[in-house]
C-alpha cells in the first residue's frame, strides 16, 4: 500500500476545498449585489418593464439569486467536511505521516481564522453589508470565529477516525 501517496491527496483535498469555499463566499455578495442593482434597472427600464410578464420574470429571479448563491456556498463547505471525513475512513496513516497531518491540521485552523476574519471585513463593506446579511448559511458559517471551530471539529473526528484505525485494523478499501 502506498502511503505516501494517500496521504498527499489529503491534505491538499481539504486545503482547496477550503479555500474554493473562501473565494466561493466572498464573491458571491458582490455578484448577487450587482445582479440586485441590474434587475432593479431593468425592471425600470421602459423595454423590459412594460408587461407584468417581464416584470413577474425579473422578481422571480431576482428573489431566487440569493438564497441559490447561499445555498451553493453551504453545500460546498458541507461537502467538503462530509469528504474529509470520507477520506479519512478510507486511508491509513503511516505514524509520522499522521504527526505531519496533526501539524498540518493546526495551520489550516489558522488559515480558516484568517480567512473568517476576512471575510468579515470584506461583508462589511458599506456598499455590499446589506447584501452580505441576506446569506444566512454563508455567515453562519464562514463569519468571524466559526470557520475555524468548524475547521478544527472535522479535523479533530478526521484525526480520531484515522487514530481509531491504527489499532491493526485496515482501511475497508
Amino acid at each position: 500500500m502506498n502511503n505516501k501517496a494517500q496521504f498527499t491527496a489529503f491534505l491538499p483535498y481539504l486545503l482547496v476545498g477550503v479555500i474554493i469555499v473562501f473565494v466561493f463566499a466572498i464573491v458571491v455578495p458582490s455578484i448577487a449585489y450587482v445582479g440586485d442593482t441590474a434587475l432593479d434597472e431593468l425592471n425600470k427600464t421602459e423595454n423590459f418593464g412594460r408587461s407584468n410578464t417581464s416584470r413577474n420574470a425579473i422578481n422571480s429571479i431576482n428573489g431566487f439569486m440569493t438564497p441559490a448563491f447561499d445555498q451553493v456556498v453551504f453545500f460546498i463547505l458541507v461537502s467538503i467536511f462530509i469528504g474529509t471525513l470520507i477520506i479519512a475512513v478510507f486511508t491509513d496513516f503511516h505514524p509520522i505521516a499522521l504527526g505531519v497531518f496533526i501539524l498540518s491540521m493546526i495551520i489550516l485552523v489558522i488559515v480558516g481564522g484568517v480567512m473568517g476574519n476576512l471575510y468579515d471585513d470584506v461583508t462589511d463593506n458599506s456598499i455590499i453589508s446589506s447584501k452580505a446579511d441576506e446569506f444566512t448559511f454563508t455567515n453562519a458559517i464562514m463569519s468571524g470565529y466559526r470557520l475555524p471551530v468548524f475547521l478544527a471539529i472535522t479535523s479533530v473526528a478526521a484525526i480520531l477516525i484515522v487514530l481509531a484505525k491504527r489499532g491493526g485494523v485496515v482501511s475497508p478499501v
